[in-house]
């Protein structure tokens, strides 16, 4: 007969159960610390993207402000240097003209710079010195120069309140009193270009095709061995695309007077006193590259001998960084006559 089976041992079938728990206890203790392993694992990989992001922008920064200080002594090293050999003059011709294109410095970073003569360009603020009343001189050349480069001149007007000074708590009155909100114009010089975006009927692409041509900052007189063709031809109605090309050909003068007999007696007596050979204010435009990371910065100087000046110094945004950037390939390119000091592959 066969022997009757033993009804199963409930300590042992309790041992059995505990080790079952305790395996799924054990899987999902793993679980939970992969799980938190590989969240720690995602942080740490975005701080380390930040910090690294960070580190970028902090390297840029002072890539761009490296360059800055090195158009400051180009600039004073350029003008010793005319002065000694007897060229009291400021041409494109000079050190201080060309532009450095992605400069390799160290390991990742890239370097670019590039310095503007702002006596080549007409001074906005300018317009807000006409004490007679009527249109003045200066009036005509910006109407010339709008028309010349596709704006309205109907603008001015706009222009002339925004940059005049206004009488002591005088609101301004015109146009800006009835936006929303209502506003009152500078009544003064501008400091910043850009400012001219707040000015009555002002477009971006108005800003954009005018921007190359005005400054704040020139003194006023317009430097002929810098100026565009388009800013000589704006100086007088005398002055035709013939002439004006003319005149760029002949570059560099060191005296005015070479140009009367490109100009003929009544016109270089009409723009004698407007126009020079020499600039103390420049604009300097810098980009600093690590990796994918870049930072701008703008910054204008009044050199005098070995003494510089910072008017104005503004870290760049999207706009001022896309502004440079298109500078320095339109500097870069093949058909430009200024080659770059060096160039390297970019990151």
């Amino acid at each position: 007969m066969c022997k009757a089976s033993s009804p199963p041992d409930p300590l042992r079938r309790g041992v059995l159960t505990d080790r079952g728990f305790a395996l799924v206890l054990v899987l999902f203790m793993v679980g939970l610390i992969t799980l938190l392993v590989l969240r720690f694992v995602s942080q740490s990989r975005e701080v380390l993207r930040e910090a690294e992001i960070f580190r970028n922008q902090t390297q840029a920064y002072y890539l761009a402000r490296a360059a800055i200080e090195a158009g400051k002594v180009i600039l004073v090293s350029s003008t010793l240097e005319s002065q000694q050999s007897g060229q009291n003059y400021t041409a494109l011709t000079q050190p201080w003209a060309t532009p450095i294109i992605n400069y390799p410095v160290g390991h990742h970073g890239f370097l670019s710079g590039r310095i503007v003569d702002e006596s080549s360009k007409l001074d906005i603020n300018l317009l807000g010195q006409n004490q007679f009343g009527g249109t003045s001189q200066t009036q005509l050349q910006f109407e010339r120069l709008f028309s010349l480069v596709g704006v309205n001149p109907s603008i001015i007007p706009a222009i002339i309140q925004w940059v005049t000074p206004l009488p002591s708590g005088s609101a301004g009155g015109g146009p800006y009193q009835s936006m929303i909100p209502p506003y009152r114009p500078r009544g003064g010089p501008i400091g910043a270009l850009s400012e001219l975006h707040q000015v009555a009927g002002m477009t971006e692409a108005e800003y954009q095709a005018l921007e190359p041509y005005i400054t704040v900052a020139s003194g006023g007189q317009v430097n002929v061995n810098t100026a565009s063709a388009i800013v000589l031809e704006s100086l007088d109605p005398g002055i035709s695309p013939a002439i004006a090309n003319q005149i760029i050909r002949g570059r560099p003068y060191t005296t005015l007077s070479a140009l009367s007999s490109i100009l003929g007696p009544a016109v270089f007596a009409n723009i004698e006193s407007l126009v020079t050979v020499q600039s103390s204010v420049f604009s300097l435009q810098a980009v600093g590259t690590v990796g994918n990371t870049r930072q701008a910065i703008r910054a204008i100087l009044s050199i005098n001998g070995i003494q510089t000046q910072v008017l104005t110094y503004r870290m760049g945004g999207t706009r001022l960084l896309g502004q440079i950037e298109t500078l320095l390939k339109e500097e870069s390119s093949p058909d430009n006559s200024i080659t770059p000091v060096s160039s390297g592959a970019p990151p």
